[in-house]
């Protein structure tokens, strides 16, 4: 059995998707679904992806959990 989600938009772009859908013959399921897969599997995530894998390996060590709530608290005040 498939999980359900619910993605509350307004009418106007409720009534491009599902137009959008219509003229690909698909269900507007099936036109979102299909949206998210290729979304997912695009050349750009991809690549971010590796980049975040990169920062990942670069920084080896231990950050507290209070060292990482300092580290987010500076950065919006600096917004």
């Amino acid at each position: 059995m498939a999980d359900k989600i619910s993605v509350y938009v307004d009418q106007e772009m409720h009534r491009i998707l599902k137009a959008e859908a219509s003229l690909r013959g698909k269900s507007l399921s099936e036109f979102m679904v299909d949206a998210a897969l290729s979304a997912l599997h695009s050349p750009r995530r991809q690549e971010s992806a590796t980049k975040m894998d990169c920062v990942r390996e670069s920084a080896k060590g231990y950050i507290s959990s209070e060292e990482i709530r300092n580290m987010r608290n500076e950065g919006r005040q600096n917004e």
